[in-house]
């Protein structure tokens, strides 16, 4: 069995379980890994601090590849690539969420930016004051949303406010973006070629890993790219239909223990 040395893995549906917390035996399986000598990184839609804050909850430190491939650090934050989206592209993207009364937010480095002053991005809720320690920045309401889409963006999360195929589809004549989800109840503006298997590429050619030695964990749409590059592409048992056909392994589901049985099988190679 080829060794892996590599695991990247999607946090929501996959890490967590369905309360929303990371189990002890996920957490174990994470560092029996590291032990051996396996890096592990989080690969998630989320931002580089987000991800950051929620492995430090629970004494966990792994290479990020955050905003779905947008942005990879190491395990201390340090900046290991960026991409970001074309500035007449965010413009752009803007301007259809508008039109649909969206609600939505995005970000770009080091900052976060939501379209209603009272929309607050739930790290502001679970991590109060945290993320700002970091050097992170948070800005509301349509006012800053007219001066940050100036900045390079990374990513724009909408959500289901609003009927989201209107939206899709409209985004879908924007040039230079890609578009995905994390659930059926979002919509995710990517940079174009921006997605988790570049990500995932970037950092095993960091690392200098082929990607017959990495495993990918994910169950939705968004983790597709990179469970179809992987040596060991695995999905979740609650996944997606689109996301289990795409694996070439389907683990139990996130409720069930599936990502540490996955890990422990094929990674640790324990029985």
């Amino acid at each position: 069995m080829t060794p892996v040395r590599l695991i990247a893995t999607d946090i929501d549906g996959t890490l967590l379980d369905g309360s929303g917390v990371i189990p002890p035996e996920n957490i174990d399986a994470i560092r029996a890994a590291q032990a051996k000598g396996i890096t592990v990184a989080i690969a998630s839609g989320r931002f580089a601090e987000n991800v950051y804050l929620l492995l430090r909850d629970y004494g966990l430190s792994c290479f990020i590849i955050g905003g779905n491939g947008a942005d990879i650090t190491d395990e201390g934050l340090k900046p290991v690539r960026f991409q970001t989206m074309k500035q007449a592209s965010a413009l752009a993207v803007k301007r259809v969420l508008d039109d649909h009364g969206a609600d939505y937010f995005f970000y770009g480095e080091h900052w976060l930016c939501t379209s209603a002053d009272s929309f607050l991005h739930h790290t502001e809720l679970s991590h109060p004051g945290q993320a700002q320690q970091l050097g992170f920045s948070y800005y509301h309401g349509q006012r800053d949303a007219g001066e940050r889409v100036l900045h390079p963006v990374y990513k724009f999360y909408i959500c289901a406010n609003v009927p989201l195929p209107p939206i899709r589809q409209d985004l879908a004549g924007i040039p230079d973006i890609d578009i995905t989800r994390s659930g059926p109840g979002n919509i995710e503006v990517m940079p174009q070629g921006v997605n988790k298997a570049q990500g995932v590429r970037d950092l095993a050619a960091h690392l200098g890993i082929p990607l017959s030695q990495v495993m990918t964990l994910g169950d939705e749409e968004n983790d597709i790219p990179m469970l179809k590059i992987a040596g060991y592409g695995v999905a979740m048992g609650n996944g997606s239909a689109a996301a289990r056909a795409a694996a070439r392994i389907v683990t139990d589901s996130n409720c069930r223990g599936g990502f540490a049985k996955a890990i422990r099988q094929y990674a640790l190679q324990e029985g």
